[in-house]
């Protein structure tokens, strides 16, 4: 049959609607079925409202459902995704659906309203609501814990969801307590980055307006465009703008090579493990569930089986099996006591604490991850009782707080330290120890 111009007609339309319907790609995942699902980012990060409304109405488009926009508090329908909905429909270019000041109708039946889940809480009006197939809630950091246990029962039907986008607000945000930071297998997290990196729709306008809010205030442009929590705790062990710094840097990567391993403890906990050449972080891997025999041949592995090339293991708990295995496969290895004792007693309570507060993030050059910054970010000291020597908190007190483990932040001062101290060569020891003479 002969190609005909109907034909280039039709191709040119269907590539033409597959480019009106492309998000960014994380957010790609939305497409599939799951219970929760939570994206959550700082401006403009990953497109990740505009993203979420063209998912929803693509879905609604082709199948009849009942879907409620809500957000905490909506005092008037431009306070809503009403106007994103609307213009979304225009954009994607679908025919037949009719919007009003209440409410947004499909063609085929499709049926979205915008709400204000305090004032439903209020009026008592959750049963009307029992029969939908899709919440989103989105600026998610603002919804209440009351709203959260209102809504999850009554979201019940068959093959519903949730869909929740936000940028947090604080490390205790009720979203990220009851639903990020949990063990629950229905949840679909999508972590997205600033700027372009998640987002290639990202414009220039938006870039000159985030570089300025970095150059005049950066800890709180790491809320508004690195979705970071507002404002560090003020016992922070680092600041955010160092760290930002840290990951923007490019640096050679020459000099010692060493390899840093986080072995995980718990079920939920991941092993992770780092490998740097000088100060540039050039490599990492993490898995969870996996046995200390199986560690320690991709620890090895990570090493090229190169029995010069330094690795340093938190030798704490099953960490130890690790540490063993290793030196019976040849390697170079020091295992490290994070209760142990710290190089300078006098400032450290333990070594963990000493890792911590001694890493050169002045000088490294580390990965630019958003999981990564939190965790560095998020770790808070204290002093002993009596004393003027600085404590970090456990890890097991860091997971109660923010739900999760630190086991990048733990693992990249691994990659840098051995059980006493930060293993530099002469060069960068001696500026390190120039810098904090100053």
């Amino acid at each position: 049959m002969a190609w005909t111009a109907r034909d280039e007609q039709i191709l040119t339309e269907l590539i033409v609607q597959q480019e009106r319907e492309r998000v960014t790609p994380k957010m790609d995942v939305f497409r599939k079925p799951c219970r929760i699902k939570l994206a959550r980012g700082g401006r403009a990060a990953g497109a990740k409202s505009w993203s979420a409304a063209s998912l929803l109405i693509q879905r609604a488009h082709r199948t009849p459902l009942r879907i409620g926009c809500f957000r905490e508090i909506q005092r008037s329908l431009e306070e809503s995704s009403h106007s994103l909905i609307r213009d979304t429909i225009v954009r994607l270019g679908y025919p037949g659906w009719r919007p009003t000041k209440e409410h947004i109708n499909g063609p085929n039946g499709s049926h979205i309203i915008f709400r204000g889940l305090k004032d439903i809480r209020a009026a008592g009006q959750v049963k009307g609501l029992e029969g939908f197939d899709l919440f989103w809630i989105d600026e998610g950091s603002m919804v209440s814990h009351d709203s959260l246990r209102m809504i999850l029962p009554t979201l019940r039907r068959p093959g519903s969801e949730l869909w929740i986008t936000y940028n947090r607000e604080t490390e205790l945000d009720p979203v990220d307590e009851r639903l990020w930071n949990t063990n629950r297998e229905d949840v679909l997290r999508v972590e997205l980055e600033q700027g372009d990196i998640d987002n290639e729709w990202f414009p220039d306008e938006l870039r000159r307006e985030m570089e300025a809010d970095y150059e005049r205030d950066s800890d709180e442009a790491e809320h508004t465009w690195g979705g970071q929590p507002r404002r560090q705790g003020v016992n922070a062990v680092m600041r955010r703008d160092m760290i930002r710094a840290a990951m923007n840097r490019n640096i050679e990567a020459v000099g010692q090579e060493q390899i840093g391993i986080d072995v995980a403890r718990f079920g939920d906990d991941n092993t992770v493990m780092y490998r740097r050449v000088g100060l540039k972080t050039i490599e990492r891997r993490g898995w969870n569930g996996q046995d200390t025999q199986r560690t320690a041949k991709e620890a090895w592995d990570m090493a090229r089986q190169d029995p010069t090339m330094l690795l340093v293991v938190d030798d704490t708990g099953v960490g130890g099996g690790v540490t063993d295995r290793l030196r019976e496969l040849g390697a170079k290895v020091i295992g490290f006591n994070a209760g142990g004792s710290p190089a300078d007693r006098q400032k450290y309570v333990n070594a963990i604490t000493e890792i911590w507060f001694e890493f050169p993030i002045a000088e490294a050059d580390i990965p630019n991850d958003a999981e990564l910054m939190r965790q560095l970010s998020g770790r808070q000291y204290d002093y002993e009782r009596g004393t003027a020597r600085k404590i970090v908190e456990t890890k097991k007190e860091y997971k109660k707080r923010l739900g999760r483990s630190p086991d990048d932040g733990d693992a990249i001062l691994l990659t840098y330290a051995d059980r006493r101290g930060f293993l530099l060569d002469d060069k960068h020891r001696k500026a390190m120890a120039a810098r904090r003479a100053a």
